[in-house]
């Protein structure tokens, strides 16, 4: 009994390393998500970067408005929350990172706050190298 017992306890203990390890995923990659205004729509795409010593370092595009590379001058990922800071436009975001590290849900908060969900966006197909025409 005492044996199944340990055996039991070590598998539970193997679970909870792999939960664990779960949530210290990398988000680094390109993240798209809309921001519903209730005046209009923005298309917003959040570039994340780890850095050479493992932080996370970030940037964001307004696509409809024409702004790239906006500096995002805090990021912080502690366990599965995601906590931005774009002072440029006096603006953070606070989510969650999903387990298997394909959507963030939150909220964006810029004088109001609106809710905010990131997916990682799509691979660019890779380009084929140019074929001449079928007859």
């Amino acid at each position: 009994m005492r044996k199944t017992l340990l055996k039991a306890l070590g598998l539970v203990a193997v679970v909870l390393s792999v939960t664990a390890f779960s949530y210290a995923q990398d988000i680094a990659g390109d993240w798209q998500g809309v921001l519903d205004t209730g005046q209009g729509q923005l298309h917003l795409i959040l570039h994340l970067t780890k850095a050479a010593n493992g932080s996370l370092e970030a940037t964001l595009d307004s696509v409809d408005q024409g702004a790239n590379g906006i500096p995002v001058a805090t990021v912080t990922l502690k366990d599965s929350k995601l906590s931005l800071g774009v002072d440029a436009v006096q603006g953070t975001y606070e989510g969650t990172v999903k387990p298997d590290a394909s959507e963030i849900d939150g909220t964006w908060t810029q004088g109001q706050s609106f809710p905010l969900n990131f997916k990682r966006a799509a691979a660019e197909p890779a380009k084929q190298a140019d074929k001449p025409a079928k007859p």
